[in-house]
């Protein structure tokens, strides 16, 4: 019996983000093994259905549905809105999918996630 995850609060909220900045790396892997885009707004259905199989194993979430996604792109997939997107997710599940993709959408890289942005150097040409 899986054992069910606890109630996003701020404490659980900063583990949350903990995993997700862990995850970054095998992530990046498999954007460039996979020749996959960065941006989840370029992505294609397959790159959606992608990252969620990716998600899921990443992850263990359990009853993940992947039919409301299967027609869908990436930009689509965002242009729901974090609450049209968590009533098409598993409770918790969605959370945690939603949060790694609003990190994707804003650009953030495992460097950037772990260094405040005072300090991260910008050479601009």
């Amino acid at each position: 019996v899986p054992t069910q995850i606890p109630p996003l609060t701020p404490g659980t909220n900063r583990k949350v983000a903990e995993v997700l900045k862990a995850s970054f790396a095998s992530w990046e892997k498999e954007v460039q093994n996979c020749n996959i885009t960065k941006d989840p707004r370029e992505w294609t259905e397959e790159h959606v259905i992608y990252w969620l199989n990716w998600a899921i194993k990443e992850f263990s979430l359990v009853s993940m549905n992947l039919e409301p996604f299967s027609k869908m792109k990436g930009r689509d997939m965002i242009e729901l809105g974090k609450d049209k997107f968590l009533a098409i997710t598993p409770a918790f599940t969605g959370d945690i999918l939603w949060e790694h993709l609003d990190i994707l959408q804003k650009g953030k890289c495992a460097h950037h996630l772990n260094t405040p942005y005072n300090q991260t150097k910008h050479n601009f040409i």
